[in-house]
C-alpha cells in the first residue's frame, strides 16, 4: 500500500492510498458519478444477446448461462479474483482495500477481455498482489480462461456503441470509443455487484 501525507493544521497525518483504477477514474472525470445512470446502462450492457456476452456466458440474474466453468456471479467469494487477492481472511482484514482491488482487477477485465488481462495486468499493476496458487476452481489455476470476453465479443461491442449513441442523442457530449469502454465496463460490474445475494458466498458486495 502506498501512502500519502497530509498536513491539516498543525499535524501531519498518513491516509492510506489504495491502488490506482485507471478505468474508474476516467469515468469519474468524464462526470458519470450517478448511481442510477450506472446501473440502467450497466442492467441493459450486461443483458445484451448474443454469442459470448455477459448474459449468455453467465446467464440471467448471474447464473445458468452456457458457458462451462463461468463464474456463478451471485457469489463473489467463489470467484478466482477473490481467492487470488488471499480471500475471507485478506477481505475481513481490510474490506475497503480488498473491495477496491476487486474492482481495479475486474473492471479492466471486463474491459479488455481475458487475453489482452492476462498479458498486461499484472505487470501494470504490480501493486495488486495476486496469488494464483490459492485458486481452487479448477479450470486452470493461472490468471483468466481465454473465453472471458468481457466486453470485446461482436454483440458486445455493438451494444457499447449504442450506448454512446444514446447518449449523444440525450444531450451528452460525444464520447471517444475508449472513454465509452470504460464506462461500459463500470457501468457493467456496478450492475454484477447488484447481482451478489448476500449469502455464505455471497455478501461481499451486499
Amino acid at each position: 500500500m502506498r501512502w500519502l501525507l497530509v498536513a491539516v493544521c498543525m499535524g501531519v497525518f498518513v491516509l492510506p492510498v489504495y491502488a490506482a483504477d485507471p478505468i474508474a477514474e476516467n469515468v469519474a472525470k468524464l462526470g458519470f458519478t450517478d448511481k442510477a445512470q450506472l446501473l440502467k446502462i450497466g442492467e441493459e450492457v450486461f443483458n445484451t444477446d448474443g454469442e459470448n456476452t455477459c448474459l449468455q456466458c453467465h446467464g440471467k440474474g448471474g447464473t445458468g448461462g452456457t458457458q462451462a466453468g463461468a463464474a456463478d456471479l451471485r457469489h463473489p467469494k467463489t470467484w478466482r479474483v477473490y481467492q487470488a487477492l488471499g480471500g475471507d481472511e485478506a477481505f475481513n482484514a481490510n474490506k475497503d482495500k480488498f473491495r477496491q482491488d476487486m474492482e481495479t482487477v475486474l473492471h479492466d477485465l471486463i474491459r479488455n477481455g481475458a487475453p489482452q488481462w492476462n498479458l498486461k495486468f499484472p505487470t501494470a499493476h504490480k501493486e495488486i498482489k495476486l496469488d494464483w496458487s490459492k485458486v481452487s476452481i479448477p479450470d486452470k489455476a493461472d490468471k483468466y480462461n481465454q473465453m472471458m470476453k468481457g466486453i470485446t465479443s461482436e454483440p458486445m461491442e455493438k451494444k457499447v456503441k449504442e450506448v454512446g449513441e444514446q447518449l449523444k442523442k440525450e444531450g451528452g457530449k460525444q464520447l471517444t470509443p475508449a472513454q465509452i469502454r470504460d464506462l461500459a465496463a463500470v457501468c457493467d460490474f456496478e450492475y454484477v455487484k447488484t447481482l451478489d445475494d448476500g449469502s455464505e458466498n455471497g455478501g461481499v458486495f451486499k
